[in-house]
């Protein structure tokens, strides 16, 4: 249960990150250049980063919910259908 929860929190770790670090993308281009590429690093470089750590929950969990789904699968003996 532990490495779903984490699994989770991987995933909404990356879509916050491509969202910070998208929406300060594209600041410049929408504003016309009113918002200077220095402004918006203050924008991207901390949606990289929440981007790359989430990165590693996600994986770990990822792992151990399919490593527990094998060990689950070779528990259950399928009962014959006559």
């Amino acid at each position: 249960m532990f490495w779903k929860i984490l699994l989770v929190l991987g995933i909404l770790g990356i879509l916050l990150g491509v969202a910070v670090a998208g929406v300060s993308v594209a600041l410049p281009f929408v504003t016309d250049g009113k918002t200077s590429w220095d402004e918006a690093a203050l924008g991207i470089i901390p949606g990289v980063i929440v981007l790359v750590l989430s990165f590693f929950p996600f994986l770990i969990g990822l792992i151990f919910v399919i490593i527990n789904r094998k060990k689950k699968a070779a528990r259950t003996i399928p009962t014959p259908n006559y």
